[in-house]
Parts: C-alpha cells; sequence; structure tokens
C-alpha cells in the first residue's frame, strides 16, 4: 500500500470551508472548539489559533484580511499562502472591529500573581 502526500495548502483551504458559510457559523464553530484569539494579532487570531492546532506540521499561521500565511515546522519549506474565503475574510474583519467577544482569549496579563 503507498501514502499519498496531500498539500498542506489543501489541508488549510478545506479547513477554512468547513467553519461555515458566514461569519456567525464560523465564530460557533471556533466557540465550539474552544479556538480563542486576541484582536489585530495575525498570528494569534481565532482562525490563526484554529489552523495551526488542526493542521499537521506547522509552525504558526499569519492572518490578514484576504490571506493568510502558514509557516511549515520544517524550515526548509518554505511559507505557503493562502486565499481566505469570502465568508472567512468577513469574519476576520468584523473580529477585529469588535464583534464575537467570547471568542477574545483570556489575557495572560490576567493571571494572578502567585
Amino acid at each position: 500500500m503507498f501514502e499519498i502526500e496531500i498539500p498542506l495548502k489543501y489541508h488549510a483551504t478545506l479547513a477554512l470551508q468547513v467553519l461555515g458559510e458566514n461569519s456567525e457559523e464560523i465564530a460557533e464553530t471556533l466557540l465550539n472548539g474552544n479556538w480563542l484569539g486576541r484582536r489585530h494579532d495575525s498570528g494569534a487570531c481565532p482562525i490563526a489559533v484554529f489552523l495551526t492546532a488542526i493542521l499537521p506540521g506547522v509552525l504558526g499561521v499569519a492572518v490578514g484580511s484576504n490571506q493568510l500565511t502558514i509557516h511549515p515546522a520544517d524550515d526548509t519549506e518554505p511559507d505557503i499562502d493562502v486565499d481566505l474565503p469570502p465568508a472567512v475574510a468577513g469574519f476576520v474583519l468584523a473580529f477585529d472591529i469588535g464583534a464575537f467577544p467570547e471568542l477574545i482569549a483570556p489575557s495572560d496579563d490576567a493571571a494572578p500573581d502567585i
């Protein structure tokens, strides 16, 4: 039997498509998975947290308004750019301007001193 290697870009594209058909569905999916993040932080928004958690061999993901960049864990591999589906781009914009506060990760600064 042989293995077929599926490109990381395909994994990412499929993962983005199944998040939901609109911003509200995407927010619900992210909340159900406890993929929380920070506003205006391309490497720590809920979409970046989600993809970093589920994609194999990924060091991190940086999410922009219309595209994201995957940073493979293998530093000999080039970064991979992926266009955001319209629903995901809409979610990113809505989240960054204040929607979906339930998806904001607790701040490390809020941790009590021990």
